[in-house]
């Protein structure tokens, strides 16, 4: 009795040390060696690729941004200037009273010219810069929205202002003419706590909703 349990209790060791010597190349059943990281990185799709080098060109010196799309990365990469992505403060970042998805840049049609184009917010010294690429699918043309202080903790600069598209044909009060209107074309609007300013493209420029003529 006791030679077959101990010819019994060899045999398992003998199976699981064969498992244990078997690795998976790949998620397709096909076993022959262990994997290592090459060969994981192998097996990496381009769109995951794509998606983990947009998260970590969004980070800085240990802060994790919200990512850009690689488009708007790229766009922004192309300018004269070097440019850094604006990085928000705690408490801005934890006001979800808006609900808002990415803070830092929305896409539209801003132009009303059924092509896309981008807003985002930029750190330019101590100010924060908003900055629009319209038509950035064909010939993307950079144009200045507005420009708003940063705030400084700790000897960085910060932004504390959250964007937000205003969609085409939403109706809208103008304090100026004291009646409710529909927006012709798709709007930024820039929200810093309970305070919305709201901005669209007039003559190739953009301007307060309520200074337009």
């Amino acid at each position: 009795m006791k030679l077959i349990l101990t010819k019994l209790y060899l045999a398992g060791i003998i199976c699981l040390l064969a498992l244990a010597s078997c690795g998976s190349d790949s998620a397709d059943g096909n076993y022959n060696r262990t994997a290592d990281d090459d060969l994981i990185e192998e097996q990496v799709d381009s769109d995951t690729k794509n998606s983990i080098d947009s998260v970590a060109q969004a980070t800085t010196e240990g802060n994790i941004l919200y990512p850009l799309p690689d488009t708007l990365t790229k766009l922004l990469q192309k300018r004269s200037k070097p440019t850094k992505v604006a990085t928000l403060t705690d408490q801005t970042m934890a006001n979800k009273r808006l609900q808002i998805d990415n803070p830092l840049f929305l896409r539209g049609n801003l132009n009303d010219n059924k092509t896309p184009d981008y807003a985002v917010q930029v750190l330019q010294n101590d100010s924060i810069h908003i900055i629009a690429f319209l038509d950035y699918t064909q010939n993307a043309r950079e144009v200045k929205v507005a420009a708003y202080p940063a705030q400084q903790l700790n000897n960085q600069y910060y932004s504390t202002y959250q964007l937000k598209l205003a969609p085409q044909d939403s109706l809208v009060r103008n304090p100026r003419q004291q009646k409710l209107t529909n927006l012709k074309t798709d709007g930024i609007s820039v929200i810093k706590d309970n305070r919305t300013t709201m901005y669209v493209l007039q003559n190739g420029r953009f301007i307060p909703f309520d200074a337009q003529e």
